[in-house]
């Protein structure tokens, strides 16, 4: 596509600010950046300029990524008296087209202000099926205001899940024109070929393990979510009968967490490698046997999907998004239901078979044929995003030369 096809101006950029709390590690963090990345790389014809909005105040670990793409960050204390002046003065003169909104439930004041400031295109993200707060009559009251200050002034509605949505609005989602499912997005130029034995043999020699070694990893850092307590205790049962297993954990622990203390127990101390934050994530699924992912709540984990995109197989906790993925992706992650022993986890990772270069590229093309690529991800949002822009006249589904994606219906501003 070049510029010279797109029948709307392209001397306007689509201004957009995106709200988290914190530029952090995250996945909706991460998931965001790598889209920003992708549109860059694959449509430099669309002038889109990006900023983002951190509510808690504070610099992230991924603010120096987001301005080497371009963006700007603006760190603006949610908790202060001035903020609601303060944000209505970023919004107006920052002249957006769209404010999208990542903070789960406060985005009802996110949204209410953009709809002041005139913003055309009001997005509301939810993220997980949970917030891990709990609740309690004071927050159920609260959760009702944000709920009614979402549904006055949001335009758009998303949920990186069905179960996201239903979870989060209401059951019956469907019926509201506003809301839509866009799937978390992968990347799989970022992954090495199937048949390609390099990453393997790398990870292998750093770590100093034998070849007969069985490889688990999870991909997490440390919150409640996550349950990384009950992650090391299915892989202690498993020891019992696979004593060459070793569990990779990849992600930031806490630097006073109790757990350092629970992976230097006899039996675990050699077994579990803590490999901390990392960038090549990919290669280390890659590389890996199998995925153990025993999580409380989730949204869409981008993880699992990363690690499916490797043709790596995962074993992972029974609980709506993770159904959704297995309904999508039939026969490629098993499920176990919380309630279930640590012994039967650890039958579940024993009887799930070794992946080969031949059962990764089955993978990798089952994973094609579904709807986790990260194309498709970009196009549903640039829909969402060009659809509610009142002076950009035309969907990119219009804008386009593919000319499929409808254009988004949504409630009068």
């Amino acid at each position: 596509m070049t510029a010279e096809g797109l029948p709307f101006r392209l001397a306007t950029p689509l201004r957009i600010l995106h709200v988290f709390a914190r530029l952090n590690h995250g996945g909706a963090e991460i998931r965001t950046l790598e889209l920003i990345r992708y549109l860059r790389a694959h449509h430099p014809e669309l002038p889109i300029e990006t900023h983002f909005c951190c509510l808690s105040g504070l610099p992230g670990t991924l603010d120096e990524v987001a301005r080497s793409l371009g963006c700007q960050v603006h760190l603006l204390p949610l908790y202060r008296p001035s903020f609601v002046a303060r944000f209505l003065k970023l919004l107006r003169n920052g002249r957006y087209d769209v404010v999208h909104s990542h903070i789960h439930y406060p985005s009802g004041l996110i949204t209410l202000l953009a709809k002041m400031a005139g913003i055309p295109c009001r997005v509301v993200h939810f993220r997980s099926i949970n917030d891990g707060r709990p609740p309690t009559f004071a927050r159920r009251m609260t959760i009702r205001l944000w709920k009614h200050l979402i549904d006055r002034s949001a335009t758009h509605i998303l949920g990186v899940s069905s179960s996201a949505l239903a979870a989060c609005w209401r059951p019956d989602w469907r019926t509201d024109v506003r809301c839509r499912v866009i799937y978390n997005g992968i990347d799989l130029a970022r992954f090495p070929d199937p048949a390609d034995h390099s990453p393997q043999e790398r990870l292998f020699e750093q770590l100093q393990l034998s070849p007969d070694t069985r490889v688990l990893v999870h991909v997490g850092r440390e919150t409640p979510a996550k349950n990384h307590r009950r992650l090391l205790a299915i892989f202690s049962e498993l020891k019992k009968s696979v004593p060459q297993a070793v569990l990779l954990l990849v992600g930031d622990l806490a630097q006073n967490t109790s757990l350092l203390g629970e992976v230097r127990e006899p039996g675990l101390e050699s077994s579990v490698r803590l490999l901390g934050r990392r960038d090549d994530v990919p290669a280390i699924l890659a590389a890996a046997d199998l995925m153990v992912f025993p999580s409380l709540w989730e949204g869409m984990p981008g993880v699992i999907l990363e690690s499916l995109a490797a043709g790596t197989p995962v074993v992972a906790s029974d609980i709506p998004p993770h159904r959704e993925i297995a309904e999508q992706l039939p026969g490629c992650i098993s499920l176990v239901p919380l309630e279930e022993p640590d012994k039967t986890w650890a039958e579940k990772i024993i009887h799930t078979s070794l992946p080969t270069p031949g059962s990764r590229l089955a993978a990798r093309s089952a994973f094609l044929a579904g709807p986790f690529s990260l194309q498709r991800a970009a196009d549903q949002f640039l829909n969402v995003w060009y659809s509610a822009s009142t002076d950009k006249q035309l969907s990119w589904g219009e804008a386009t030369y593919r000319g499929q994606l409808p254009t988004e219906q949504r409630r009068a501003a």
